[in-house]
């Protein structure tokens, strides 16, 4: 039934949901009140649950990138000891017949494993993974090799006491193991590419060495390799003279040689060949022995012809080589893209002969090495250089490796009077891609083209 109450002199209805407990009437809060309370203490719990796992997440961040800088630490701690494994086992892994080594190993909490891949006869790469936890770092040297004398524009154990002067431009590395000689004269000679000397001294005229423009550097106390360690004939598979008997031509005698393109036009008295036509492989090398006798017919000695080299091909004697005519590439890389490459190796002399033609030019890798024992000096230069005439220009495109400096011409007054002027040029591709089996630089290995993450 409805209850009503007294205020102030007026009957009013009672709401049922209000007491009059103590004869005051209030409403009840306590549903309310609970309600609210469930509701924060669900979103203070939401709120707990969230900040743990943000935290937790956190954590887990924090940790894998701790993983992986330590990871990349110890894929790095691999590369150097396969490195250091490459440089000190260089020549066992040129010889052996396998393409990959594989080692592992552990650094701190981690481990590492690389592997060693050949790519090709001198070139190799390397690939290091170093693992903390479940984390993997990867990271590779793709370019790690042997250079070889061919990157070297001029290389000469014995200067001979040659200055270089103004107008000698080299673009290549010029390295000597004897005193370096240099004639500042008008500023003197200039060189694009590292100057270095196993001396710890030069030696200067007309000027200062700063005078002199080295772009990049020079360099004393520095060696680069030896050419007595140039095998032309021991039994090992990797002489010129094994890799010839197996990849290309092996001669013995007098061997005249005319190049036509991808041809070459042999004469050999030893073999009954004249002007024979000999097609050499993609990576051709021939090699010319002497037949029992260093001297005479039956020396190891070839004569150039001349003529044009379109292919890749190293000619090597065990005696000279006497030039007599131009060594033209074709197509010209100086003016197009071309593949052809010539390297001309003597184990005596490299000469240009009396009848060459003036104005003379060889594109090629030339190497003079002077070590057959006979007492050559091992030079290229010009036969009778100081005798006769002025005759032009000797163009060298290519290298020039030799023993002892020799001499091309001679001036007077800073003309020319006998012989030839140089005008020699390095052919930058030998950088690379020198001619075929051309010797490397035994006891140097090169590292670079560094990159995280396998050789691509």
């Amino acid at each position: 039934m409805d209850q009503y109450f007294y205020n102030t002199g007026t009957i009013q209805k009672l709401n049922p949901r209000w007491s009059t407990t103590g004869g005051n009437a209030y409403r009840n809060p306590r549903g309310s009140v609970l309600l609210t309370v469930v509701i924060y203490l669900f979103v203070g719990i939401g709120m707990v649950l969230v900040i743990l796992d943000q935290a937790t997440n956190h954590r887990k961040i924090s940790t894998q990138q701790v993983n992986l800088d330590q990871a990349m630490y110890v894929a790095e701690g691999g590369l150097e000891r396969g490195a250091h494994y490459i440089t000190t086992n260089i020549a066992a892994l040129v010889a052996a017949a396998g393409t990959t080594t594989n080692i592992s190993g552990t650094i701190g909490g981690g481990s590492y494993s690389y592997t060693i891949t050949r790519v090709s006869d001198n070139l190799f790469s390397l690939v290091s993974t170093g693992t903390v936890g479940a984390v993997s770092r990867v990271v590779s040297i793709t370019r790690i090799y042997q250079p070889s004398f061919a990157e070297c524009a001029l290389w000469s154990h014995v200067t001979g006491g040659i200055y270089f002067a103004l107008g000698d431009i080299f673009y290549g590395h010029v390295h000597s193991d004897d005193v370096l000689y240099f004639d500042a004269t008008s500023g003197g000679p200039i060189f694009h590419g590292l100057v270095t000397s196993a001396t710890n001294t030069y030696s200067i005229q007309n000027g200062s060495i700063t005078n002199i423009e080295f772009d990049q550097g020079l360099s004393l106390n520095t060696k680069f390799g030896s050419m007595t360690n140039v095998d032309f004939n021991s039994v090992a598979t990797n002489s010129l003279k094994s890799i010839a008997t197996s990849s290309g031509l092996v001669l013995s005698g007098n061997s005249t040689i005319t190049f036509g393109g991808n041809t070459v036009q042999i004469t050999n008295p030893t073999k009954g060949w004249t002007n024979y036509v000999y097609t050499p492989p993609t990576e051709g090398i021939i090699y010319v022995s002497n037949n029992g006798s260093t001297t005479g017919s039956k020396a190891g000695t070839v004569i150039v012809n001349g003529g044009t080299i379109s292919g890749r091909l190293t000619v090597v004697a065990e005696n000279n080589i006497t030039v007599s005519g131009n060594v033209l590439y074709t197509p010209d890389p100086r003016v197009t893209n071309s593949t052809a490459a010539l390297g001309m190796i003597s184990q005596d002399n490299v000469s240009v002969g009396t009848n060459a033609p003036n104005n003379l030019e060889v594109d090629s890798a030339i190497m003079a090495t002077g070590t057959s024992g006979d007492g050559s000096a091992g030079s290229w230069g010009v036969i009778n250089y100081s005798t006769g005439s002025a005759r032009g220009n000797l163009t060298v495109y290519g290298g020039i490796v030799q023993s002892t400096r020799g001499a091309v011409g001679t001036l007077s007054s800073g003309v020319l009077s006998t012989g030839y002027k140089k005008n020699y040029s390095y052919d930058s591709r030998f950088l690379n891609t020198p001619p075929p089996y051309y010797p490397v630089v035994k006891g140097v290995v090169r590292f670079s083209s560094w990159q995280e993450g396998p050789r691509q």
